[in-house]
């Protein structure tokens, strides 16, 4: 009977153990969760937890008519003459078209959750109209279409400024021009290619 008693006992301090072990990382997590969202801001989806059912729900959410039609054009008539100018330009050279900053840059601030997320934040919709590559598909230049519109704009402004600011604090040799008006071939390889054309 005695050694029931303690066998009850141990398994009771075992279940306690473990609630105390799972309240207090639910908490924890929704600590986090809350800090995650208020560093992306009230206006970002929430990140729910990912299971297999959410998996499965978007798969066959994807494959419903209607949800997604192809674009008519990858760049716009302008953004393709644009393209085929800088091509002819630096011909021994990869350019890519539409390139987010997050596929230029490495993030710097992980193991630092909350650095890594507005770091993240910054440069999330951000991206520049070219990326010029050598033959290993090393980043030579990024290069950017002018927009009048952005002048106009004063949220527009503001992240064409970020989006600057971060490719000067990577280093990236940075060049834009008014896609009316674009440098001759010569001029525009010389951009590209020359190891001071740096963001100033």
């Amino acid at each position: 009977m005695e050694e029931f008693t303690v066998g009850a006992w141990l398994f009771a301090l075992a279940l306690v153990a473990f609630a105390v072990v799972t309240t207090i990382g639910f908490i924890r997590r929704s600590r986090q969760m809350e800090k995650m969202q208020s560093l992306m801001g009230s206006d970002t989806v929430s990140l729910p937890g990912w299971t297999e059912g959410e998996t499965v729900r978007l798969l066959s959410s994807a494959e419903q008519p209607g949800f997604y039609t192809l674009k008519p054009r990858f760049l716009s008539r302008i953004e393709t003459i644009a393209f085929h100018h800088l091509k002819r330009a630096v011909p021994q050279h990869e350019v890519l078209a539409h390139v987010r900053l997050l596929d230029l840059f490495q993030l710097t601030a992980e193991g630092e959750d909350e650095k890594w997320l507005e770091a993240f934040r910054r440069i999330a919709y951000l991206d520049v109209s070219f990326a010029v590559c050598d033959g290993d598909m090393v980043i030579i230049a990024v290069v950017d279409l002018e927009n009048p519109a952005i002048a106009a704009d004063e949220r527009l402004t503001r992240l064409h400024q970020a989006k600057k600011l971060a490719l000067k604090t990577a280093h990236v040799r940075y060049i834009s021009f008014a896609p009316m008006h674009p440098p001759t071939e010569q001029e525009l390889r010389q951009m590209v290619l020359r190891p001071d054309t740096l963001l100033a």
